[in-house]
């Protein structure tokens, strides 16, 4: 079965078949499809009765993986003959289990659980992403770290679900919105502010939205009378926000990916009793220089806002069980609409690398299928 992989920088004879290379923050990364077999159980595994075998389906592609494949690119560059597996999101059929799993069966379709409060087992954490490696076409995982899906999803939408929305569900569950919540999504077409906005007009809410991005812009404009605003500068930002504060309120509610791009600038905009939730950073690599970066004022200024407007900071990793379930659910009952934006096989392994982490106009998920 073949798999992607990352390889070595400029990778050449080493690695037959399907690669590509390309640039990436102006960093050199090549990428190949290789064959890889049916891996044997550990038998050192302790929790190997516990595991099962799950041949991949289809994959797709988080704003965390990109951060991943800086860390996995920079060992490779001392590794000729190396290579690594990387990625969170996808679909899988179980095709092995071990002795103590009664949960899944061999047939079963399944998806990551990213429950980030999973107890232990056998004194193993279980918290969080349950791989890493999600492009290799086999891999061992804990059976009751995956959730069994059934035929009304199909697997472009299954392998593209679990980190989105157990992201976006957990954040708006500790937003306790109300009725008449003034909503503010940053980062318009990233992955999590796109689950979040799907997740909140399912539930009847028209959040404002602000993009630098022209293409999410035209998207979300006219769609439900939804407020859009479009930026190139931050200072732009500041300028439209304040008009359309003045005239309607501050936000009692943003929902942030990227919170050392925009907490700074959003803070006075923020209402009284305000809560500012955000799952993470831009910056995640020194390499990541294409966001203008704020940071200007001291930590004793944003905290003196906060304090004054009694203004709430949450932070949010993934989500619990009881959130992807609530996703699932919404989802079959079509409530929630899930935006792929292009599906890809392995032999158009360029087209997927270039609109997966090279196309800023991106707005949707972006999925590579195996089978």
């Amino acid at each position: 079965m073949n798999s992607l992989a990352l390889l070595p920088p400029n990778a050449k004879e080493h690695f037959p078949g399907i690669k590509y290379s390309t640039t990436i923050h102006n960093q050199q990364f090549s990428f190949g499809v290789l064959n890889t077999a049916i891996p044997a159980p550990d038998q050192e595994d302790p929790l190997g009765d516990y595991k099962v075998l799950i041949l991949k389906k289809a994959i797709s592609i988080n704003f965390r993986d990109l951060s991943m494949l800086f860390t996995l690119n920079n060992s490779l560059k001392q590794l000729a003959n190396g290579h690594h597996f990387f990625g969170s999101d996808f679909v899988g059929e179980v095709v092995g289990v071990g002795n103590k799993v009664r949960s899944i069966k061999v047939g079963d379709r399944v998806i990551p659980n990213c429950d980030y409060f999973a107890k232990p087992l056998k004194n193993v954490s279980r918290k969080g992403i349950p791989s890493n490696r999600a492009s290799m076409a086999y891999e061992f995982m804990l059976a009751d770290k995956l959730i069994k899906i059934d035929d009304q999803l199909s697997d472009e939408i299954a392998a593209s679900i679990s980190v989105g929305i157990q992201t976006a569900y957990a954040m708006i569950r500790k937003a306790k919105l109300k009725k008449k919540s003034r909503i503010l999504i940053t980062s318009g077409s990233s992955n999590t502010s796109v689950f979040i906005l799907e997740a909140l007009s399912a539930k009847g809410y028209l959040p404002t939205v602000i993009t630098s991005n022209p293409e999410t812009f035209l998207a979300f404009a006219n769609t439900h009378e939804r407020e859009v605003i479009l930026y190139q500068q931050l200072d732009d930002l500041t300028s439209s926000l304040q008009k359309l504060c003045s005239d309607k309120g501050n936000f009692d509610i943003v929902f942030d990916p990227f919170a050392d791009v925009f907490f700074e600038k959003l803070l006075p905009f923020m209402a009284v009793n305000g809560k500012y939730i955000t799952c993470g950073l831009y910056k995640q690599k020194p390499e990541f220089t294409d966001q203008h970066q704020t940071g200007s004022v001291s930590f004793g200024y944003l905290l003196a806002h906060m304090i004054m407007k009694n203004v709430q900071l949450i932070g949010n990793c993934l989500g619990t069980t009881q959130d992807l379930l609530n996703g699932i659910e919404d989802i079959k009952n079509g409530r929630l609409n899930i935006n792929i934006q292009n599906i890809y096989q392995l032999d158009e392994l360029g087209a997927f690398i270039e609109k997966a982490f090279n196309d800023k106009s991106r707005i949707g998920k972006v999925v590579l299928k195996y089978a």
